[in-house]
């Protein structure tokens, strides 16, 4: 596994992008308004200096905040906000409403990036009802990982830090844990849960993320193939789940839902996210 993009060569997060921390929400949020700042100002790209300059955050979360940002696409490679940011610099600077988190745990979960490719095979992998693991087993995990796409062994502290960061994520007030997607056991261990539902908005910004990447080019795919992918994981969606999501997104006018006949089709109408983000935030 490559570390490029830390580089400045790559789109996607590499494996010790996070130093030794997981994502810190209260960090985040001062990161996205430095980066505002920075725009407003005429700058290009939000840099250390920015933030040494102007917030009292540490050495170490002034490297791996802004990384952060971008692997929840809060923040462009340039470290500027994106849409997404720019909506919740508006109406959830703070990133508390479990819409904003589920959108975050998207960006760095999906396939396709940016996040990095261990915390997708983590999530693919780990994440269904009832799943129960310990710290060792992820430390493994992301190890053999490794292993498998550089035919190489990893350094210990290489597998440590990322293993730190993916469990601090999903249990710390301070990260993702209004998803309640994972809780520790009273014996130590990690336990998935029937997480917060995602808001019909977020999984439809997603699935139109998730289309444009997986499926370039095509209109309409079927309603098997949908079941069939990493989309459902990600989300952790039952098909009655989906069915009602995209019903709401036909109402939307954003697909059409053919069940007339099987196998049921769905067609894509419209590819423009944002106004999904106004919806999720309650701007319409």
């Amino acid at each position: 596994m490559h570390n490029n993009y830390e580089d400045g060569n790559d789109y996607r997060l590499g494996l010790t992008f996070s130093r030794t921390f997981s994502l810190v929400r209260s960090a985040l949020s001062v990161v996205l308004q430095n980066a505002k700042r920075v725009r407003e100002d005429g700058g290009k790209r939000l840099t250390n200096n920015d933030l040494k300059k102007n917030t009292n955050l540490g050495s170490i979360y002034i490297e791996s905040m802004p990384r952060y940002g971008y692997g929840v696409g809060l923040l462009d490679q340039n470290h500027l906000p994106t849409m997404l940011g720019d909506y919740a610099l508006i109406y959830d600077s703070l990133l508390e409403q479990v819409g904003t988190q589920w959108i975050m745990h998207y960006h760095l979960s999906a396939p396709h990036g940016p996040g990095p490719s261990f915390w997708n095979m983590l999530i693919i992998n780990r994440f269904y009802h009832s799943s129960i693991f310990t710290r060792e087993d992820i430390f493994e995990q992301i190890g053999e990982f490794v292993w498998k796409n550089t035919n190489s062994i990893p350094a210990k502290r290489s597998i440590d830090n990322p293993t730190t960061a993916f469990l601090g994520t999903y249990t710390k007030i301070d990260g993702l844990s209004k998803l309640r997607l994972l809780e520790t056991t009273s014996t130590g261990r990690f336990q998935v849960r029937d997480p917060s539902p995602a808001p019909i908005w977020v999984v439809g910004y997603a699935l139109i993320d998730y289309w444009q990447s997986q499926y370039p080019g095509r209109i309409t795919i079927g309603l098997d193939t949908l079941h069939d992918s990493e989309f459902m994981k990600l989300f952790m969606l039952g098909k009655a789940d989906l069915e009602t999501i995209l019903l709401a997104l036909q109402e939307a006018k954003y697909i059409e839902f053919h069940r007339s006949v099987q196998p049921y089709q769905i067609v894509l109408l419209r590819q423009d996210s944002q106004p999904l983000l106004k919806r999720l935030y309650g701007e319409d």
